[in-house]
């Protein structure tokens, strides 16, 4: 006698819904279920991380929705930000008591330019360079390679600006701090703007490098340029940057092609 045992798919925290009933909340994150075939997607609540002034209503992101993950399959997707969570979250650093400036400064430079936390911690007013076609970042990337990133305007101008006030020369780094600094910046400014904050147990990206998910993803659905992008973040193969042209919506994919021209 042969007995058969069906795969199960493990019971996740959750409730499941239609897939037109769906919509995102702040708190939680909406996805496949693993290995399930049907067209049924799970809504997993996660504990709001916010702060006592957010519940008081001084901060509303009811209108900007949560982290975005787990859309497409969990090897393709890119867990990111939107563009308004992140101008919110270096929006409320900036009036920090405590190093507001620099704090929304290393904020905006990581989503702008795309970086890496290590890059950003490098960066000299020297190696902001003013060009024809814009601003761009000199960075020392992985394996102590030397690259280029650009960054808008308003960036640059914000960086000048924080190391004037200052008083950094053009060669000391504009943020001499440490990783773990890092981190407490952006867990300060996930709390005060009242956005959960991910984590790489249930969004499989950190606090910190999902600005430069967050970075990358914008820059894309603005150009729908996958190779300038890829030039931006230095990626080595194509392959990795093609993860996130992989997680553009239709929506975002048709926007790009609106401002397109055949003729």
């Amino acid at each position: 006698m042969v007995v058969r045992h069906e795969k199960t798919v493990p019971q996740r925290i959750g409730t499941v819904l239609e897939r037109n009933k769906t919509s995102e909340v702040p708190g939680s994150i909406i996805g496949k279920v693993p290995g399930n075939q049907s067209d049924t997607v799970v809504q997993e609540n996660f504990p709001e991380r916010q702060p006592t002034s957010y519940r008081g209503g001084k901060f509303s992101t009811s209108n900007i929705p949560a982290i975005r993950s787990g859309q497409d399959t969990q090897d393709d997707y890119v867990s990111h930000l939107s563009p308004g969570q992140v101008k919110l979250m270096v929006t409320v650093e900036s009036n920090n008591p405590r190093h507001g400036a620099r704090n929304s400064a290393l904020l905006a430079l990581i989503y702008d330019g795309a970086l890496r936390v290590s890059e950003a911690l490098g960066v000299r007013p020297c190696d902001i360079e003013s060009t024809p076609d814009g601003y761009l970042v000199a960075v020392m990337g992985k394996g102590k390679r030397p690259g280029k990133a650009a960054i808008t305007a308003a960036t640059a101008e914000k960086l000048k600006s924080y190391a004037y006030d200052v008083g950094i020369v053009r060669d000391e780094r504009l943020f001499p701090i440490t990783r773990s600094q890092v981190f407490r910046i952006c867990e300060d400014a996930y709390k005060r703007a009242g956005i959960r904050q991910p984590s790489k147990l249930n969004d499989r990206v950190g606090a910190v490098h999902v600005l430069r998910h967050s970075g990358a993803l914008a820059r894309l659905a603005a150009s729908g340029n996958p190779k300038s992008v890829q030039s931006q973040l230095r990626h080595k193969s194509a392959s990795m940057t093609l993860r996130y042209l992989k997680t553009l919506t239709a929506k975002e994919g048709l926007a790009i092609q609106q401002g397109v021209s055949p003729w």
